[in-house]
This record gives structure tokens, sequence and C-alpha cells, in this order.
């Protein structure tokens, strides 16, 4: 395991991403600095990167070699995104950089810059037909995909920055979009299996608004599903603020607030032009699409063929200990889920948080050993697992606190009836009861129950464990649960 930097500017930032990297593409980033500089602004108006802009950029790289030395980083990757060569000066600028700090910058294509942000959505949110929509600050990329191949790219030559600083009107951007925008495939927005998907800064911001206009009861970014009332209900909020008002709504950053209108209109002039119903929002996008490419190449030959595996793997790599069983408690908890379905009558859609609800049985010890399961909500959401709706976030949430019935809030539970039904209330108290069942058949976490059988007998139940060596202790433990286990489930248990 080592310590890598990613350093990447762009049109509007220099930024410094700090991970811990493991064999087999795993990463988990630890820290991230972001600069405001707008090297893009300034190319646009001088033709060339100018001494001021120089002398920051000197100061600031200076600044993040520091960072990297004080915090054991053992290797730097320095990514420039294409505007960069519009710059005259561009080759002196690297040179000064390099004299001045050593590093060494890529400067990426306008094709390898839209196949990164491609790699952040596809590795990040679970879309097997899409068009991503990622408004930049000078242009606007469409990309439209289909099981993970590309189909086609459109790139508007506007983006942000470019038409807040033209002061173009609003209602004078969605137009243009309208006129500039023909999909190659016109049966595209009429495919009913095609979703939407919003990257960049303008949709996370779009989306963190979106929640706060529909009191969504989840703080978080990435898949969450705008619909396109919700939208328009944010636009006719936003479009005539003056500069003072956008900064101070929550869920805009002020350094970004003076074009954040610019890049809305944009937005709209797609959504009218693909009659979109809706659209999610992914975190993911350049900046990740840059670690999975050019940190973690492993990645970058293909998409990720399972993003929640690999995501559930970077926990286990970066988190769990060494004599981790979560593996084994998620198989048995499979074995008991597919066992047991006579009697816990629940379908395969609770697969997903069931998996990762036991894979993450014991994620609150990270906080604190006593009472470890009632953490287990507030850490799963927070996980950033890849290719996982909301909901299954919830349900896997809260069947992992349902190891301890006791730990379930119907107070809590009722912040997020807009998401979850009552018979996932039922689900989930299923689910708590199979994991902690799971994870006592393997208590000494030495994987000697491998397998199980049951047999159904009029009001009892009997699980026949298939073990490698003695069992006895683990049996016992998972005895001790034979009252919890009527109690929901409605059999009496008897393990041998």
């Amino acid at each position: 395991m080592e310590k890598v930097a990613l350093i990447e500017l762009n049109e509007i930032d220099l930024k410094l991403v700090m991970m811990n990297v493991a064999p087999g593409g795993y990463f988990n980033v630890f820290d991230r600095i972001d600069e405001n500089i707008r090297l893009g602004q300034t190319i646009l108006k001088e033709g060339i990167i100018t001494a001021g802009k120089i002398t920051e950029t000197l100061s600031i790289l200076r600044m993040f070699r520091k960072v990297c030395e004080n915090n054991g980083v053992s290797k730097v990757v320095s990514i420039c995104t294409s505007f960069i060569k519009d710059a005259k000066n561009q080759k002196s600028f690297f040179d000064e950089i390099y004299n001045n700090t050593s590093f060494t910058f890529s400067i990426l294509s306008l094709d390898e810059e839209v196949k990164a942000i491609y790699n952040g959505i596809v590795n990040f949110i679970d879309v097997p037909k899409g068009v991503i929509v990622d408004v930049e600050a000078n242009n606007t990329h469409i990309i439209h995909y289909n099981r993970r191949t590309i189909l086609n790219i459109t790139t508007l030559p506007f983006g942000a920055v470019s038409t807040a600083d033209k002061k173009i009107k609003y209602s004078e951007i969605v137009e243009k979009v309208k006129q500039e925008y023909h999909p190659s495939d016109l049966l595209m927005a009429e495919d009913r299996d095609i979703m939407f998907v919003g990257t960049g800064q303008t949709m996370v911001s779009i989306g963190k608004l979106a929640k706060r206009v529909a009191h969504y009861p989840l703080d978080i970014d990435n898949n969450y599903v705008v619909q396109s009332e919700v939208f328009d209900a944010v636009f006719d909020k936003v479009k005539d603020l003056d500069l003072n008002q956008t900064t101070r709504l929550k869920g805009v950053s002020e350094e970004r607030a003076d074009y954040f209108v610019s890049g809305m209109a944009i937005v709209k002039g797609i959504i009218e032009a693909l009659k979109i119903d809706n659209f999610s929002i992914s975190s993911g996008g350049l900046d990740e699409g840059l670690v999975y490419s050019y940190v973690v190449p492993e990645t970058n030959d293909k998409p990720l063929s399972d993003m929640l595996t690999y995501s559930l793997d970077c926990i286990r790599t970066f988190y769990d200990a060494n004599n981790s069983n979560t593996q084994n408690v998620y198989n048995l908890a499979l074995i008991l889920f597919k066992q047991l379905k006579v009697m816990h009558k629940l379908p395969r859609a609770y697969v997903k948080p069931l998996r990762i609800a036991s894979s993450m049985y014991d994620c609150g010890k990270r906080i604190n050993f006593e009472n470890y399961t009632k953490y287990s909500l507030d850490i799963i959401i927070n996980s950033r697992l890849n290719g996982v709706s909301h909901k299954d976030l919830l349900l896997a949430g809260f069947a992992c606190k349902c190891q301890n019935l006791d730990d379930l809030s119907l107070s809590e539970w009722v912040k997020y009836k807009d998401i979850l039904t009552e018979d996932d209330l039922d689900a989930v108290r299923k689910l708590g009861v199979i994991i902690n069942l799971a994870s006592k058949l393997d208590s000494s976490k030495s994987g000697n129950v491998y397998d199980i059988s049951c047999d159904i007998l009029g009001d009892s139940i009997i699980m026949k464990t298939i073990v490698k060596n003695d069992a006895s202790f683990d049996i016992r433990q998972a005895m001790k649960l034979a009252p919890v286990f009527k109690k929901i489930l409605k059999k009496n248990l008897q393990i041998i």
C-alpha cells in the first residue's frame, strides 16, 4: 500500500487529492484541497497565462509539494485538462512549474478528458444505458452510451463560465442549446430505458438545491434523482437572483455562484431538447475518472463489471481488520436468505441490501465496540458505495441496525417515509435476524460453518450445519438467537 497524490489543473481549479492505494486497483481518499484560480478565463481573454496567474499557480503548487511531503506521499500524478492548449505560452508555463516544483504535468486531449468523465460515471452509478451531461467551464459534453460502450459524443463549444462572462441572458442560453444540440439518434430521447446522468459541479449544486426544494431526507448527492418539475422550481427560484443572493444559496459554492445560473440554463436547454422527465446526479465524474484512468489503471482498460463488489472490497481493504470475517458472514447470510425463503417471503430486491448489510455487519466497531450496531445506519449511508440506490443504502443500514432490534427507532424510520414502505419495515427486521444469525454462526471467525441445510417441520425449523471442523462454539452462540428468531420469523429454532 502506498500514498499517492493526484494534482488536477482545469479551467477553474487547481486540485490536490491524496489517497491510499492498494494492489488490485483499490483506493481511499484521505484529504483534498481545491484552489479556485480560473486560468481558463485568463487564457480566453489574453491568449496566454499571465505573469500574475503563473505566480499564483507556482505558489499553490509549492504548498501542494509541502503537503505531500508532510503526508508521506510517495508518488504524484499531475494532470492538466485540454483547456491549456489555447495558451500560447503553455510550454514555458509547464517548464517553470517543473523547475520550481518538479511536478511534470500530462496534458489531456479533449477525447481523453471526455473518456475520463465517462469512466468516472460508469464506475460510480449503475446505469447500463445512459446519456451523460457534463457542464464544464467552456464546454458542455453530452455522452451517449449503451452497455458501457460509448455510442456518441457531442461537445457544445460553450459552458457555464463562458456564457456567464459574455453576459448572455439565461433565456438566450436555453435557446442557444436547443439550436446547437441535435441528437444524432432521434429515437434516443424516446427510449424509456435510457437514464440521463448529470455530473460536474453545476449538476451537483442543482441536486443539492433540488433536495432542499423537495424536502428530501437524505443528504447524499450521488444517485439522487431530480424530477423535471423540481428542476423547474429550482430554476425559477434562482434565475433572477443577483450575485449576492446566489452566493447565499445553500449548496452553491461561493466561488462558483457567478456562473451557476448560466450552467443551469444550459441544463434547462438540454432538458427541453431531449424532453427529459428526470435525471440522476452523479458525484463521480472527471475527478474520479482521472483516478481510475491514471492512478489505478487496473480499472482503466474496461469499466468495473461489479461496482458494488469493488466498493465493498475497498472498504474491506482499508477499514476491516486482518481477522475480518465479513466475507464469511455475507456467504452465510445469503445461504440463510435462500434457505429461509418460504418463511421470510422476501423478493430478490432485498438481496442487494442484505449483501451490503452482511458485508458491513460490524462496521459500527470503527466508532465504538459497545452497542456497535446502532452506528451502522450512519456509516453505511455515508460509505459512498458505488452502484447502489438511496433506498438500498437505507434498507442496508436499517437491516444492519436490526441485528439488535432495540436499536430500531420508529421515529428515525419515519424520517424516510417517502423512500421506505411498511413492507420494508418488516423486511429489515427479518434481514437483521438473518445477518445476526450468520455472524453468530461464525463467532469463532474460523469459517468452520460453510453451508447450511434447513428442514421446516411444523412450527419448528432444524438447521443442519455443514462444517470443516468442530463448530460447537459457533452453534452455541447462534442458538442464543432462538427467542428473537421465533419473534420475527415465527418458528422455533434448532441448530445441529
